[in-house]
């Protein structure tokens, strides 16, 4: 049995037509999704390398023992997260920084070179970014199983014809 055979007052072809256009709505959803997903990949990658070349730059401008592991405090001391991932009502990832801890590119100096600075930028972008798509792909996740169903669905009214 076609889908264009079927009479629109026919209430199993409306419930057919129902779930057609659900399956439509879900799959352009999807594309949508991975489009965002991979547009925001891109921009993680670049980000990321432009936080590393920062870093190497201000590593060549001020000495490599200046930028260096050696900066960062020792195993005894406590260090604070600037930034912490946490999940809000909707259970999508969500960034909270705490303003009373000491920005990090103070270990480095008070008279920190731009490019440092520019480094760190980048680098708290990305970890914004890492949480948009942690989120679109939970939400890909979420759509996926509704065309599942969707196709269920439709499985179980073609099968009843």
């Amino acid at each position: 049995m076609s889908f264009s055979t079927l009479k629109p007052e026919d209430e199993h072809g409306q419930e057919l037509a129902k779930v057609c256009v659900a399956l439509d709505e879900l799959t352009l959803k999807q594309v949508d999704l991975v489009d965002e997903q991979l547009v925001l990949m891109s921009k993680l990658g670049s980000l990321m390398t432009c936080g590393f070349i920062d870093m190497a730059k201000s590593r060549y401008i001020s000495g490599e023992k200046t930028v260096s592991a050696t900066q960062i405090p020792g195993e005894d001391s406590v260090i604070e997260a600037v930034t912490t991932v946490d999940r809000d009502s909707e259970n999508k990832l969500t960034l909270s920084r705490n303003k009373e801890v000491n920005d990090p590119i103070r270990w480095f100096g008070l008279l920190v070179p731009g490019s440092l600075k520019q480094s760190q930028q980048a680098f708290q972008n990305v970890l914004n970014i890492a949480v948009e798509i942690v989120n679109i792909r939970r939400e890909w996740v979420q759509s996926m199983s509704a065309l599942e169903q969707q196709h269920k669905t439709l499985g179980s009214l073609k099968s009843s014809t």
